[in-house]
């Protein structure tokens, strides 16, 4: 699996900060040949994003799309696309009192692991992916 980031430089973001991540999750999820890409975005991207597939019009901090289960998979090879406000992901780290690699790293894992199947529609959902991603973050 290829993970490439896109729009990183713009926001001043290192890819390799997230490598460490990326080895953890890859432990947690079916081995895939193919690309996963990581976007950062402004508000109003991730709001429009978020108007069309959610129907919600307001901006959120993490949005994924996995192509797994879709027959371009085998074509294009593209994994899935993860879509992260910068915008929000700056507000909620001064929320939560940490910083933004912090706050990032959290965003791009629970994307992550929403591109492999895990979510939280309901309590057991949540805590098992909850605890994954603690599991992967902690130190």
């Amino acid at each position: 699996m290829e993970v490439q980031f896109i729009n990183h430089k713009e926001w001043g973001i290192e890819p390799k900060g997230f490598e460490r991540y990326i080895n953890r999750l890859k432990k947690h999820v079916k081995d895939v040949d193919g690309i996963l890409n990581v976007v950062f975005v402004h508000d109003n991207y991730i709001q429009s994003l978020n108007k069309q597939y959610r129907n919600k019009d307001v901006p959120t901090d993490v949005l994924s799309f996995s192509y797994l289960d879709t027959p371009d998979f085998k074509e294009t090879h593209l994994i899935g696309e993860i879509y992260i406000s910068v915008d929000t992901a700056k507000k909620q780290a001064e929320d939560f009192n940490h910083d933004l690699h912090s706050e990032l790293s959290k965003l791009f894992v629970h994307g992550f692991l929403h591109i492999f199947g895990y979510d939280h529609t309901d309590k057991k959902d949540y805590e098992i992916m909850e605890e994954l991603e603690g599991k992967i973050l902690s130190k």
